[in-house]
């Protein structure tokens, strides 16, 4: 990934996709300057200095996973547990992202609340105060339900896309969902939410529709039976919604493509000073995961996926980086092996786990059969990445066993 000299086309369209991310450790002060952590407090900037190369799509998705405000005096919700976790960022932490070339921002999930509506009402007082620009998306939590469930659109190379977002309420609370005149987000394992999610883009006039969901059993790479029949026939089967974007178990799990349809099942955490350190969970758990999806728009006005590309990327819990080209392709190993334990897609003919063939710096690559054809005429980015490709080798017997019992559940 971050290949510059690629040929890049007038009719090309990149959408770089991140997980789980925010400045915040379990109810801490925020700071201006930064989040303290392990003694120090070094710059926003600094923790994504090591990856900000490879946000270079015309769109780039994270999941704010946080409250965004600059007061220290928000009473908590506790939501119902003993041991919360809490997570507020400084603006200067969102400012640092939008900096960086994030323009698709989801902020439903189940720290939206962590500090009831007062904290809704800052994470949307400080998004509206961000520099305008055309291309900024941003869904998922409002003052009411309509709102929460608003689609944010732009056009761009004379695309409509389309963008909705919906989250998780902690121990379904009521009062983290979004009501007729009640501020919140849509939840997930609410049918009716789900629903409306759904009815919400299909509704929207546009060429490439994206719903971003948080949601999933946390810790486990098998991707819940209620995703699989939820996302692969509810939202992606009747082309519906082009891209599915799913994140909450801080783990890394299978992707797969319905038709021209992407399904992300999770893409585990991309930054964020809070959770866990994922490098001592094991193979396949250790890492997240940054995409990047090559789109082309036909002379006909139809958007079609040509090529994936996914990095692994380590240290999320302090300064994300990218893993190293031998340590990257073992991981790109583990994504296949998922992809496998995908269950068979019954009346679904053309759902299947994409496999990733490893490239030498540690990228993971996928090509469709259309990424190099008469219209393309060989040129543009997905192109050139694909010239040569040959689908996804099978990894070393002894990386297989590794994988097998790193990925039990």
């Amino acid at each position: 990934m971050g290949l510059p000299t690629l040929d890049v086309r007038a009719d090309d369209i990149t959408i770089v996709l991140t997980g789980d991310t925010g400045f915040s450790r379990n109810h801490s002060p925020v700071h201006p300057k930064g989040v303290l952590k392990f003694g120090k407090r070094p710059p926003f900037k600094t923790a994504l200095a090591g990856i900000a190369d490879e946000i270079d799509g015309d769109l780039n998705f994270t999941n704010i996973e946080t409250v965004v405000t600059d007061r220290n005096d928000l009473r908590r919700d506790t939501k119902g547990q003993r041991g919360p976790f809490n997570f507020r960022t400084h603006p200067n932490g969102l400012r640092a992202l939008v900096g960086a070339g994030f323009n698709v921002l989801s902020l439903a999930n189940n720290h939206s609340m962590d500090y009831g509506p007062t904290g809704l009402r800052e994470t949307l007082k400080h998004v509206a105060a961000l520099p305008r620009d055309p291309m900024r998306l941003v869904a998922g939590i409002g003052e009411d339900r309509k709102a929460a469930a608003a689609v944010a659109t732009t056009r761009f190379k004379g695309v409509d896309i389309a963008f909705g977002a919906l989250g998780i309420a902690t121990n379904n609370l009521a009062r983290h969902r979004a009501g007729e005149n009640k501020p919140g987000q849509l939840a997930y394992r609410f049918d009716a939410d789900f629903r409306t999610a759904l009815t919400q883009l299909r509704s929207t006039a546009a060429d490439y529709r994206m719903l971003s969901i948080h949601y999933g059993i946390e810790g486990q790479v098998r991707t819940d039976a209620r995703q699989i029949k939820d996302w692969r026939r509810r939202a992606a089967r009747d082309g519906a919604i082009d891209l599915v974007i799913g994140h909450h178990a801080h783990v890394v799990r299978a992707i797969e493509r319905v038709g021209d349809a992407l399904v992300f099942y999770g893409l585990g955490n991309f930054i964020h000073h809070g959770t866990a350190n994922m490098t001592r969970k094991g193979i396949c758990k250790d890492y997240g995961l940054v995409a990047r999806i090559h789109l082309r728009r036909s002379k006909a006005g139809l958007v079609t996926p040509l090529a994936v590309e996914v990095l692994p990327v380590t240290q999320t819990h302090i300064a994300t980086t990218r893993l190293k080209p031998a340590a990257s392709t073992a991981r790109i190993h583990v994504l296949n092996y998922l992809a496998g334990k995908l269950p068979q897609s019954r009346g679904i003919p053309k759902a299947e786990g994409l496999r990733f063939t490893p490239q030498k710096d540690g990228r993971g690559l996928y090509c469709f059969a259309g990424a190099i054809d008469a219209e393309a005429g060989g040129s543009g980015r997905a192109a050139s990445l694909c010239k040569g490709w040959t689908p996804a080798p099978q990894p070393p017997a002894s990386l297989r066993r590794r994988i097998a019992r790193s990925c039990a559940r």
